[in-house]
C-alpha cells in the first residue's frame, strides 16, 4: 500500500466518524424543546379592590387595578408583565419601592381663602359627600356657590365663590380651591399672584393682569390633585367653546346673541377660510398597543369632527418617541386636504415603526410643527399664511424624558408667527390655538401647562383619565346639533327613536309648503337653500311664469314655521308651451324660488348644497373643485348627464339620486349651471 492509498483510507475514515457524531448530535439537539415563555403571577391583589389581567399574565399583559368610584389605586393604576416573568415595579411618588397597592380616598381640595367672606367646615382636605358652606360680609355681594359638594371624581359641584362689591376697576376673579391668591385690590396694571397648596398642580395663568378693558389676562387657573381628572363633558364642553370661536360660521343673528352670551370668543371665520391642523400622537414606549388604537379612533373621530365646519382645513398628523414620523405631511396639499385620505394614512401607520427608539420627545414633534409653519411663512401670499388659523393638538401621557424642552420649540413657533414670548396672556394670538390633553397619571402637568395657550375664557389644557375617555371627548367636542354644514344628517338613528316616536332629522333640508289658498289637504314639498331662500316647483303656485302670486305661503321646517314675502318662477317656466305640438302639459323650467326672512339653521334645518359652490365643495370633500367635478361626481352616469343636454322639449320630469347631497328638486337647475364653464366656486348668496 503506497502513501497516497493511505491518506484516503485515513479521510474516509474520518468522514464516517463526522458523519457518525454530528447525527448523534443531532438526535441529542432534537430532544430538547424550546424554552417556554415565563408568565406574570394572576395571583396578585390590591387592598380594597380587585384586579384584572389583559392577557391572562403573558408577556406583555396588562394589570389593572381596580377601586370604587370615590377611590383611587395607589401607587399606580397598572403594571406591565415583562419577559422576566415579573410585574413591573410600584414606587410611590418619592421614588420608595412599594410592595402591594391600596385603594385610596379621592379627596376634594378644600376652599383655603374668601377674601371679604367666610366658609366653613376649614380644611386642607375634604372626602366624598362633604360640603363646604360659604357667606359674604356686610356690603359684599355672593357670586358663585354659596355651599359646594365634594364629589367622588375629586372635583366640587357648583362654582368658586366670591364676595365683591365691583368698587375696582376689575371684578374680583375669584379664588380656586386648593389654591390661596396675593393681592386684594384690583385696579389697572395690578398683577394677583396663585399658588396651589403641596400636592396639586396649577392648570391655567398662575399670574393675572387687571387690563385697561377691565378684565383679567389669561386663563382662569385651577389646582388638581395628581389622581383627579377634568370630567369628559366639562372638556367637551371648554374646548367646543373655544373652537366655536376660531371655526364655526354661523348666522350674522347668532353673532349678534352671541355677543351677550357666553360662546367663549367673538372672533368667526367667514366661509372659505383656512386652517391647519397639527396633531401630534404620542407613540412612546409607555403607550401599550391598545391605548395606541384608542387614540388613533379618538383622533379620527375628532379629524370628522373638525371636517363638519365650513373651513379649508389641511391636516398634519404625527407620531413622536424618541424621534417623529410623519403620518400625513401638511404640505401634500392633495392628501392633507383629503379626510379619507388623512384616516386611511392614520389608520395604516405602523404602532411598531418606532423600534426600540421609545422615548417621549416633545421638543421634536414641535419643531416638526415649526418646519412646517416655517415653510409656508417663506411662500408668503401662495401659502396665505397671514389668513391660516394654526391649531396645535397635543396627546401624551407622560414626561418629556429625551430632547431638549419642549417649550423652546413652542417658542419659535410663537416667532414664527409674530407673537411674544413673554406675554403670559394668549388672547391677542388669533392665528394660533394649543390644546393639550394629559393622558393618565403619570403626567408632567407643569410643563404641559406650559404649552398650552392661555386665553380669557378659555381653557386649553386637560388631564384625561385614560385614551377611552379622549375619545369619548372627541366624539362629542363637537354636536352634530351645532353645525350648519350643507349637506349634514343626523346620520346614527337608534332603536330606541324609532320606537318612543322621536323625531329624526335624516333630511334637514325637506320643508312642506301650505297655503289657505290650496285647501287643507293641499301641500307642496321643497329644499332649504340659504337661510333666506327654498327651492320648489313652479306648478305649486301657477300655470305660467307670468302669472302671479299675490298670497303668502308657510314653510314649514324642522324647527319650526315662517312665512314667505314674495315668490320668484323661472321666466321660462309655462306649462301651455307646447299645445301646439299636442303637447297638452309641459313642465320644463318648473321651479320656483321662494323668499323668507329667515329660517334659523340648526341640526334640525340645513340646506342643501348647491353644485358649483364652495359649501358643496366641502361637502363633495374635493376643495378647488370645478363645476365639471361636481358634474362627474353628482351625475356620474352617461345617460343622465345626457338628459341635462338635451334641448328637446316634452320630456317628463325624472328622479334622479345623487349620493344625497342634493335632493330631487335641485336636479332641475343643474343644467343650467353646467352650461356655465367657471371654475368652482361661488358663495350661496350669489347663487
Amino acid at each position: 500500500m503506497n502513501f497516497k492509498s493511505l491518506l484516503w483510507i485515513l479521510f474516509f475514515i474520518s468522514v464516517q466518524d463526522v458523519t457518525s457524531y454530528e447525527d448523534e448530535y443531532d438526535d441529542d439537539y432534537e430532544t430538547y424543546d424550546d424554552p417556554k415563555p415565563l408568565n406574570c403571577s394572576t395571583g396578585e391583589s390590591i387592598k380594597g379592590g380587585n384586579v384584572t389581567y389583559s392577557q391572562g399574565g403573558q408577556e406583555g399583559s396588562v394589570l389593572t387595578y381596580h377601586c370604587g368610584l370615590d377611590k383611587y389605586p395607589f401607587p399606580v393604576s397598572s403594571r406591565l408583565c415583562g419577559a422576566d416573568g415579573q410585574w413591573s415595579l410600584m414606587r410611590s411618588a418619592g421614588g420608595k419601592p412599594v410592595t402591594r397597592a391600596t385603594c385610596k380616598d379621592v379627596l376634594c381640595p378644600a376652599q383655603l381663602q374668601l377674601d371679604h367672606g367666610d366658609f366653613w367646615p376649614k380644611d386642607q382636605w375634604f372626602r366624598f359627600g362633604t360640603t363646604q358652606n360659604f357667606s359674604c360680609m356686610e356690603g359684599f355681594t355672593m357670586y358663585g356657590s354659596a355651599h359646594r359638594k365634594c364629589t367622588f371624581s375629586g372635583e366640587w359641584t357648583g362654582t368658586p365663590p366670591v364676595c365683591d362689591n365691583h368698587a375696582d376697576d376689575c371684578n374680583d376673579p375669584g379664588i380656586p380651591p386648593g389654591a390661596k391668591r396675593s393681592a386684594s385690590s384690583f385696579h389697572t396694571g395690578e398683577k394677583i399672584v396663585y399658588q396651589c397648596q403641596t400636592g396639586l398642580d396649577l392648570l391655567g395663568s398662575a399670574e393675572r393682569v387687571c387690563l385697561e378693558n377691565r378684565e383679567w389676562s389669561g386663563s382662569t387657573p385651577r389646582c388638581q390633585g395628581p389622581n383627579t381628572f377634568d370630567p369628559p363633558s366639562a372638556v367637551a364642553k371648554a374646548m367646543a367653546g373655544s373652537l366655536a370661536g376660531v371655526m364655526d360660521v354661523v348666522s350674522s343673528d347668532f353673532k349678534k346673541s352671541a355677543a351677550t352670551a357666553s360662546f367663549g370668543r367673538t372672533i368667526h371665520v367667514s366661509e372659505g377660510s383656512h386652517i391647519n391642523v397639527y396633531i401630534l400622537m404620542d407613540t412612546s414606549g409607555s403607550i401599550r398597543k391598545e391605548d395606541f388604537e384608542k387614540s388613533r379612533n379618538a383622533t379620527i373621530a375628532l379629524i370628522r369632527k373638525l371636517d363638519s365646519y365650513e373651513v379649508q382645513l389641511k391636516f398634519h398628523v404625527l407620531s413622536f418617541a424618541t424621534e417623529v414620523k410623519d403620518i400625513v405631511d401638511i404640505t401634500q396639499t392633495y392628501m392633507s386636504s383629503s379626510i379619507e385620505d388623512v384616516i386611511w394614512n392614520l389608520m395604516e401607520f405602523d404602532y411598531h415603526s418606532h423600534g426600540r427608539k421609545t422615548g417621549t420627545n416633545l421638543h421634536s414633534a414641535l419643531h416638526r410643527v415649526s418646519e412646517k409653519i416655517s415653510f409656508f411663512k417663506q411662500r408668503g401670499a401662495k401659502s396665505r399664511f397671514n389668513e391660516t388659523q394654526n391649531i396645535i393638538i397635543i396627546e401624551t401621557d407622560g414626561y418629556a424624558n429625551i430632547g431638549n424642552k419642549p417649550q423652546i420649540a413652542m417658542g419659535r413657533i410663537r416667532q414664527l408667527l409674530g407673537y411674544s414670548l413673554t406675554s403670559e396672556d394668549h388672547t391677542d394670538e388669533t392665528m394660533l390655538d394649543v390644546y393639550v390633553f394629559g393622558v393618565g397619571d403619570q403626567l408632567n402637568k407643569k410643563e404641559l401647562n406650559t404649552l398650552a395657550s392661555k386665553k380669557r375664557g378659555e381653557q386649553h389644557v386637560f388631564i384625561l383619565k385614560d385614551y377611552q375617555t379622549l375619545g369619548e371627548v372627541f366624539n362629542s367636542i363637537i354636536s352634530d346639533k351645532s353645525v350648519t354644514m350643507c349637506g349634514v344628517v343626523q346620520e346614527h338613528v337608534s332603536k330606541e327613536h324609532e320606537s318612543f316616536g322621536i323625531p329624526v332629522y335624516s333630511k334637514p333640508w325637506h320643508v312642506t309648503l301650505r297655503a289657505p289658498e290650496w285647501g287643507p289637504k293641499v301641500s307642496c314639498f321643497g329644499s332649504i337653500m340659504s337661510q333666506n331662500w327654498v327651492l320648489t316647483a313652479a306648478h305649486c303656485f301657477a300655470r305660467a311664469s307670468k302669472d302671479k302670486v299675490s298670497y303668502q305661503v308657510d314653510i314649514e321646517h324642522g324647527d319650526g314655521r315662517v312665512r314667505s314675502s314674495r315668490v320668484i318662477m323661472h321666466p321660462k317656466y309655462n306649462t301651455s308651451a307646447l299645445k301646439h305640438r299636442n303637447v297638452s302639459e309641459f313642465y320644463d323650467y318648473d321651479v320656483a324660488l321662494v323668499h323668507v326672512n329667515s329660517i334659523p339653521l340648526s341640526w334640525k334645518a340645513r340646506p342643501i348644497c348647491l353644485p358649483c359652490t364652495v359649501p358643496a365643495s366641502r361637502a363633495l370633500k374635493r376643495i378647488n373643485s370645478t363645476c365639471q367635478q361636481h358634474r362627474a361626481e353628482l351625475l356620474p352616469h352617461e345617460t343622465t348627464a345626457a338628459f341635462f343636454s338635451h334641448k328637446n322639449s316634452g320630456r317628463k320630469q325624472t328622479h334622479i339620486h345623487t349620493k344625497g347631497q342634493v335632493s330631487d328638486s335641485m336636479i332641475l337647475i343643474l343644467s343650467s349651471l353646467f352650461e356655465k364653464p367657471q371654475q368652482c366656486c361661488w358663495s350661496v348668496s350669489e347663487t
